[in-house]
């Protein structure tokens, strides 16, 4: 009787819990979460940042961290940086980050040479925004 009792509670918990787990998944999915490429919102939203701090912008937005044409060439989605380019990668603010999705797991915000990336933790581009 008691194995019943318990059988009988324990599926109602998750028969009770199931549609708030999934209910929470959609919402992780409609705030971004594991996305791997930046919309609209969030290229406005870096570029609203980025002049609200444009008089004293962080490393890697400034203007003496811009890339040559070179370098430009080598920062494109789906490349992985090489040696030259990981030194000049800088993790984007707190208060942008804080401003955009999170990002995927093993990825992060970073800037770089005028421009805010989405790299995983092997240094490849998933996303590029251009702000110079």
């Amino acid at each position: 009787m008691r194995i019943h009792s318990l059988a009988t509670v324990i599926a109602t918990a998750l028969l009770v819990l199931s549609p708030s787990a999934a209910f929470a998944q959609d919402r992780r999915d409609q705030r971004g979460h594991g996305h791997t490429q930046f919309d609209d919102k969030d290229r406005q939203t870096t570029s609203d940042w980025y002049n609200q701090h444009k008089d004293h912008p962080p490393a890697g937005l400034r203007s003496q961290d811009r890339l040559s044409s070179d370098e430009e060439s080598r920062l494109r989605e789906g490349a992985v940086l090489d040696q030259d380019l990981r030194k000049r990668v800088h993790p984007v603010p707190d208060d942008l980050r804080r401003r955009l999705p999170p990002p995927p797991r093993d990825h992060r915000y970073v800037a770089i040479g005028g421009h805010v990336g989405l790299i995983d933790n092997n240094f490849q581009v998933k996303a590029v925004i251009h702000l110079h």
